[in-house]
């Protein structure tokens, strides 16, 4: 966005094609004075060991504003995770990136300041692990561990 070059218009192009051919399809925001205050949501998961050949996990994300999805995810992740609270510790930490990145995008196009965002894990044991980061001291010690 700081430095555009002549592949950001081709692909502004592309997206302009796209949108041009997909008028009927579309996200409904809803009415925001019907909202109390602006609610910006993530969610966030991951499956432990997801691809049988390289012991993968896939992370996935989705924020949600007002109700309507802006902004979603699913990646293999760059890691293989030793553990099921291990990979959706990393798809969280992937999602409050994206989630991060997203208020100061919306913040710099003026869109109203957004503060705080709510990120939504299923995993008991990675809303632990982040809430205590000494246990993932122990955890990546134990990890040397088996490495060594």
């Amino acid at each position: 966005m700081t430095n555009p070059n002549q592949s950001h218009m081709i692909a502004a192009k592309r997206i302009m094609r796209y949108l041009k051919g997909t008028m009927n399809h579309g996200i409904m925001f809803p009415n925001q004075t019907e909202v109390s205050e602006p609610c910006f949501v993530g969610y966030s998961d991951s499956d432990w060991c997801g691809d049988k050949e390289d012991r993968e996990s896939t992370s996935g994300y989705v924020f949600s504003m007002f109700g309507a999805p802006i902004s979603w995810s699913s990646k293999k992740q760059d890691v293989v995770a030793l553990s099921t609270c291990e990979a959706e510790y990393i798809a969280a930490c992937n999602a409050a990136h994206q989630g991060l990145w997203l208020t100061s995008l919306i913040a710099e196009l003026k869109c109203g300041e957004l503060g705080k965002f709510e990120l939504r894990v299923d995993n008991k044991s990675a809303i632990n692990l982040a809430k205590n980061p000494v246990s993932m001291e122990d955890a990546n010690t134990l990890k040397q561990s088996f490495i060594s």
